[in-house]
């Protein structure tokens, strides 16, 4: 029998527990948690009881995990992620990378150091309607890419947060958001330029971070546009893309998960549903990163891409900034 492969969680807030959850569904792991909250212990506990528990990160490394997935505040990511490196693990971080493009560059740099795998959590690139979209526009099927439109208005990330971190921390929406950067980036390719504005409007006391609405005009190396809407005062989940090809044009509800296709030789449009269940996304994640771990094979979204994504959202907030 193959020896279990050990799993360390490093940060145990909303999305920590929920990595934790769907690890305990694989019977081939052994998990441990890393949390400085002990408060927050009996959760953990509650998630199954052959959890081992830390309280910090130099007693949990010793406990010689193979991968480390950080959950920890932004901020963080790149100490959490440089310690954990340093010590010869594989690192799962959650997206975004780190907070900004310099402690980004340290983390890949360290990876590529050790020749260790450097994956990071953009789950929604496992997201099966966001591959069939990728694959339609890679295909050729739409035509030249002429631009589109994403938008997500939700303040969830938010009211599960347990630390306030994002109230302090300027252009905190585009960094929560750079899923849609980098699933963009995927459909589009390179960013050439950046444009970025935004506002604090809205009375919502819990919601007023810095900004609370920002539009980014992306302008890619094809020639592409598109503009991508986030902020913290719609209805939550509230989110949409549309892609737009000389051929075809893809409009998805990221909600509901229903995607509609404009194809110039027909008259109205096709209708795809696909299955929104969070967790298999997460599934899917865990199962890349083990992959890329035992047979050397690349991740989905590795600390490379995930670098020029932070560029584009930095250049953003830098702009938010400064103008």
């Amino acid at each position: 029998m193959a020896e279990k492969m050990k799993i360390l969680v490093v940060g145990c807030g909303s999305i920590g527990k929920r990595h934790l959850r769907v690890l305990t569904e694989r019977r081939q792991v052994q998990i441990a948690a890393c949390e400085v909250r002990r408060e927050v212990f009996p959760e953990i506990q509650a998630i199954g009881e052959e959890i081992a528990i830390f309280d910090n990160l130099k007693e949990a490394l010793a406990w010689q995990p193979q991968i480390a997935i950080v959950a920890v505040p932004n901020q963080f990511h790149h100490t959490v992620g440089l310690e954990c490196l340093r010590a010869g693990v594989h690192l799962l971080c959650e997206k975004p990378l780190a907070d900004t493009v310099e402690h980004a560059e340290r983390l890949v740099a360290a990876a590529r150091q050790a020749r260790l795998v450097l994956a990071v959590g953009f789950s929604e690139r496992y997201r099966p309607s966001i591959q069939y979209l990728e694959n339609l526009a890679g295909s050729g099927q739409m035509g030249n890419l002429l631009g589109g439109r994403a938008m997500v208005g939700t303040y969830n990330t938010l009211l599960c947060a347990t630390t306030d971190y994002r109230r302090e921390q300027i252009g905190s929406l585009l960094l929560d958001y750079t899923h849609e950067f980098d699933f963009l980036r995927a459909i589009f390719g390179e960013v050439k330029d950046v444009y970025c504005v935004g506002h604090n409007l809205g009375r919502r006391k819990l919601l007023q971070v810095n900004p609370t609405l920002a539009v980014t005009v992306l302008r890619y190396e094809s020639g592409a546009i598109v503009s991508v809407h986030m902020d913290y005062l719609q209805h939550p989940q509230r989110r949409s893309l549309e892609v737009i090809g000389e051929e075809l044009t893809a409009e998805l509800d990221l909600q509901t998960d229903t995607m509609k296709i404009y194809d110039w030789k027909q008259d109205g449009y096709r209708v795809l549903t696909f299955d929104p269940v969070r967790n298999e996304r997460i599934r899917a994640e865990h199962e890349d990163v083990i992959e890329a771990v035992r047979k050397g094979t690349r991740p989905r979204v590795t600390g490379e891409d995930a670098l020029k994504v932070q560029m584009v959202a930095e250049e953003a907030i830098r702009q938010l900034t400064f103008r």
